[in-house]
């Protein structure tokens, strides 16, 4: 198993978690923090240096890239201003 410490955390906001929801497409989750983490693999490469998102899970906060059904992180969509857009036209 490998062993994670983390060095730092930055807001994460405006980005999401996205994950596979089978038959109901993908699904977003804010993220709530970007985590700068020291990873040990233990396959003899030593400590590297990443970069994860978290998100609160439960009571806890969790690494999204744990997720079996996890696939990316991205900004979010900003729908919002097709939304104002659309209505600004309809007067």
């Amino acid at each position: 198993m490998e062993e994670v410490k983390i060095l730092q955390i930055m807001p994460a906001e405006g980005w999401v978690a996205v994950y596979d929801g089978g038959e109901d497409g993908e699904m977003e989750e804010p993220l709530a923090c970007f985590a700068l983490v020291q990873v040990d693999y233990k396959n003899g490469d030593g400590p590297q240096t990443e970069v994860r998102g978290m998100a609160p899970d439960e009571k806890l906060m969790a690494f999204v890239e744990d997720a079996t059904n996890f696939v990316t992180v991205r900004r979010a969509e900003e729908d919002t201003d097709e939304g104002e857009s659309d209505s600004d036209s309809d007067d």
